[in-house]
C-alpha cells in the first residue's frame, strides 16, 4: 500500500510538552484525539554486503513488538519538502528472521534475483525506540501521529532518535499540513526527509561533510507547463536546503551553511519569478515568509568572506599567513558570528519550518489553479520575456562606457544574482545555451565575492590595528585595484555576449 507521511525531528524528547501543549491545541481545533498507545519497537535492518537495497533506495527491516514480528519493505518514492510518498509492503513473521520469499513477486524490480539475494542478507544496524501513537480524526480524515524516542545503533556507534511522524491513513492529505502547522507553532521542530534507514546507513558508513553542487541549469523539458517548471524549481531548492541543513546538524561543517543560504535564495527567486503567473494568496504568503526568513541569513555573506580570507586556497593566503595576529582576529570574528546567530537555532525556528511546510503544501495543492490563468501554458511562452527583462535591467545598471568602482559592484550584486538565478531556472529550455553566455557573468560574481572579502579585510585592519597596518592597507588597495581591472575586462566580455533566447 502507499504510505504518505511527514516527519519532524526534535533536539530532545518532547513527549511531556507534546501532551501539555499539542494535544489541547488539536482538540481546540475540533479534532478527535485517541488515547495514547505505547509500543517498544525493535527493528533490525538487513542488506547485502554490497548494500544492494541502499543502492536502490529501498529499506528492509524486521520489527519486533511484544513477541510479534513483521518484515517491511519500503521502496523508493517521492519526497517533496518533507512529505514522503512511497510504497510500503508488510508481511507477518513467525520469528525474528527475514524471509524475502514471503513478499508478493510484484513488489520486486524485475532484475533482482530474490532467492540469491536472500542468501546474502546480513543485519546492518538496528533502531530501538519507544513509540507513543495517537489517531487524529477530522471528519472523514484519519491521521496517525507518533512520537519515536530511542536510538540507532550499529553495535559500535549509536545516534539518538527524536521524531514526530504524521501518516495519512485515510482522507485528505491537506490535514497533514494543518496538524503539522499546529505542532510547529508550539514546539521547536525541524522538517526532515531523512528516514531511520538512511540515518542507520549514515551511522554505518560515516557521514561526510561533502557539498552536493546544484546542476549548471535546472533540468526542464522544453514542453513543460509553467506550473511544472515552478514545481521542479521548488523541489530542487527544498531538497538542496534539507540535505545541507541535515549535513550541518550531523557534522557542524560551516560549508553547509552557504548551501542553505543559496537554497533559500533560489527558492525566493523561484517564487518571485513565477508569482505573476501563479498568483494566489498561498504564493503571496510564501513569498513574504521567505523574505522574512532570508533576512535572518544576511550574516552569511560576512561569514563566507571570513571563510575565504582564512582559507589556505584563497588568493590572499600567502600574504595573510605572515600576520598571525590578524588571522587570529579574523578567526575570532568568524567564531563570534556563529555564536551570535546560532544556525542550529535558526533551523528549529518556527519561521523556517513554516516556510518549508508552506512550500511543500503548495507543491501538493497547486492552489493557483483556483485563482489564476495561464499556469498550464508552456513555460517557454514566458521565459524569453522574463530573461530579457532581467538582462535589460542589469545592462542599464552597468553602463558599458563607464568604469565601475568597488561600490558600484557591491551595489549591483543582488540584482545580478537574481538575474543569474533566473538563467539557472530557465536556460535549459534553450539548447543554444551551453554556459557560454553565463560564464563571464558567473566569473564576475566570483570577483564580487573576492571584492567583498577585501573590503571586509580593509575594515578589519582599522579595527584590529595589527603590526604593519600601513603596509597591509597598501597591499589591500593594490589587490583591490588589480581585481577591479580583471573584473572590468570580464564585464566588457560579458556585455558583448549574444543572448541565447
Amino acid at each position: 500500500m502507499a504510505e504518505i507521511e511527514l516527519k519532524f525531528v526534535t533536539r530532545q524528547s518532547v513527549l511531556a510538552p507534546f501532551m501539555e501543549k499539542v494535544i489541547p491545541a488539536l482538540q481546540q481545533q475540533g479534532m478527535g484525539v485517541s488515547k495514547a498507545t505505547e509500543m517498544r519497537l525493535q527493528n533490525d535492518y538487513y542488506d547485502t554486503q554490497e548494500h544492494e537495497f541502499q543502492a536502490r533506495k529501498m529499506g528492509f527491516r524486521v520489527r519486533g513488538n511484544n513477541g510479534e514480528f513483521e518484515q517491511t519493505l519500503k521502496t523508493h518514492g517521492k519526497v517533496s519538502g518533507g512529505l514522503h510518498e512511497r510504497a510500503e509492503h508488510n508481511v507477518a513473521l513467525s520469528k525474528d528472521e527475514p524471509d524475502l520469499t514471503l513478499f508478493d513477486a510484484s513488489v520486486w524490480p524485475q532484475d533482482l534475483n530474490i532467492k540469491q539475494l536472500a542468501g546474502r542478507l546480513e543485519r546492518q544496524f538496528s533502531t530501538h525506540f519507544t513509540r507513543t501513537a495517537f489517531d487524529i480524526q477530522v471528519e472523514n480524515t484519519v491521521i496517525e501521529l507518533v512520537l519515536d524516542e530511542g536510538e540507532v545503533t550499529t553495535g559500535k556507534a549509536q545516534s539518538p532518535i527524536h521524531e514526530i511522524e504524521l501518516e495519512l491513513k485515510s482522507g485528505d492529505v491537506g490535514m497533514v499540513f494543518t496538524i503539522a502547522r499546529i505542532i510547529n507553532e508550539v514546539l521547536p521542530v525541524r522538517l526532515s526527509d531523512v528516514s531511520k534507514a538512511a540515518q542507520g546507513y549514515q551511522l554505518l558508513h560515516g557521514i561526510q561533510a561533502q557539498v552536493t553542487s546544484l546542476p549548471a541549469f535546472l533540468p526542464l523539458d522544453r514542453n513543460c507547463s509553467t506550473e511544472e517548471a515552478f514545481a521542479t524549481a521548488m523541489r530542487c531548492a527544498l531538497a538542496h536546503w534539507q540535505r545541507h541543513e541535515h549535513l550541518f546538524m550531523e557534522t557542524g561543517s560551516i560549508k553547509m551553511l552557504a548551501e542553505v543560504a543559496k537554497s533559500l535564495r533560489l527558492m525566493l527567486q523561484s517564487v518571485s519569478l513565477y508569482l505573476p503567473v501563479l498568483q494566489c494568496p498561498a504564493m503571496l504568503s510564501l513569498h513574504k515568509q521567505l523574505l522574512n526568513y532570508a533576512q535572518e541569513w544576511l550574516w552569511q555573506d560576512d561569514l563566507q568572506s571570513l571563510r575565504y580570507l582564512l582559507s589556505k586556497k584563497s588568493l590572499f593566503n600567502k600574504n595573510l599567513a605572515r600576520h598571525p595576529s590578524l588571522l587570529s582576529y579574523l578567526q575570532g570574528r568568524k567564531a563570534g558570528l556563529l555564536q551570535a546567530h546560532n544556525p542550529e537555532n535558526l533551523f528549529f525556528e518556527t519561521t523556517a519550518t513554516s516556510a518549508k511546510l508552506s512550500a511543500s503544501a503548495i507543491l501538493h495543492n497547486r492552489p493557483w489553479r483556483k485563482e489564476a490563468k495561464g499556469y498550464d501554458m508552456p513555460v517557454m511562452e514566458h521565459a524569453k520575456g522574463w530573461l530579457s527583462q532581467g538582462w535589460q535591467t542589469v545592462q542599464q545598471s552597468m553602463p558599458v562606457n563607464r568604469d565601475m568602482a568597488a561600490a558600484n559592484y557591491t551595489a549591483i550584486e543582488i540584482l545580478l544574482r537574481q538575474t543569474l538565478w533566473n538563467g539557472f531556472l530557465l536556460a535549459d529550455l534553450f539548447v543554444e545555451e551551453q554556459g557560454t553566455f553565463r560564464a563571464p557573468w558567473l566569473d564576475l560574481l566570483t570577483g564580487i565575492d573576492e571584492l567583498r572579502a577585501l573590503l571586509m579585510l580593509r575594515h578589519t585592519l582599522k579595527e584590529a590595528e595589527p603590526e604593519a597596518e600601513d603596509e597591509l592597507e597598501a597591499w589591500v588597495d593594490e589587490k583591490t585595484q588589480s581585481l577591479l581591472k580583471v573584473m572590468e575586462r570580464t564585464r566588457q566580455v560579458a556585455m558583448r555576449g549574444d543572448v541565447y533566447w
